[in-house]
């Protein structure tokens, strides 16, 4: 086992320097491969980042028809070659999370592919280097599922299909409240 992405939401406090941080990242054409989602629009300001999760069997590399999409050797799921792509969607509409996207310009599909250039060398993406919070981290792939200080996710129930991912994303440590999360600080409803 490698590193992986850690990220932890409650840490993320919406800033976007993720995802500045790697449309900056050379080979990336100013497209960032990162995005930010806001959680519950309207009811609360929670904000997280949203990366490839890099699966176990990426259903994207899948349901390519052309084989462009690869798996390094450490399990980082490539974006797609762009000598390859044919940009037909096909791993947009297989990906259970809505990761990869297609550049209808130049016909291409582009997602996260871990700054693979700096990881394979032990780097940290672009993403975890700039993070001011610590929401994206680098860390040990072993470390952070099998001996985390919280709950963490990395396996994922689709209706019975269960998809195994390299991005570990941290719970909300909704038993002992060490981290800071309270149930009952939720956003009251407007008919409460």
């Amino acid at each position: 086992m490698g590193k992986v992405l850690y990220i932890d939401y409650e840490r993320c406090i919406g800033c976007k320097a993720c995802v500045i941080g790697c449309e900056e990242c050379s080979g990336h054409d100013h497209l960032s491969r990162m995005f930010v989602d806001e959680l519950s629009p309207g009811e609360t300001v929670a904000t997280s980042p949203t990366p490839c999760m890099h699966c176990k069997t990426p259903a994207c590399a899948e349901s390519c028809p052309v084989q462009a999409i690869s798996i390094a050797p450490d399990g980082t799921v490539l974006s797609a070659s762009l000598e390859k792509c044919i940009g037909c969607k096909n791993c947009t509409y297989a990906c259970p999370f809505g990761i990869p996207k297609v550049d209808d310009v130049k016909n291409v599909m582009y997602k996260c592919d871990m700054c693979y250039d700096r990881t394979s060398k032990g780097r940290p993406p672009m993403c975890a280097s700039v993070c001011p919070t610590d929401t994206i981290r680098f860390v040990d792939e072993e470390e952070i599922k099998y001996d985390s200080p919280k709950p963490v996710q990395y396996k994922w129930d689709f209706g019975g299909t269960i998809i195994e991912t390299r991005t570990v994303i941290g719970l909300p440590d909704t038993e002992t409240h060490r981290f800071g999360y309270w149930e009952s600080e939720g956003v009251q409803k407007h008919n409460e």
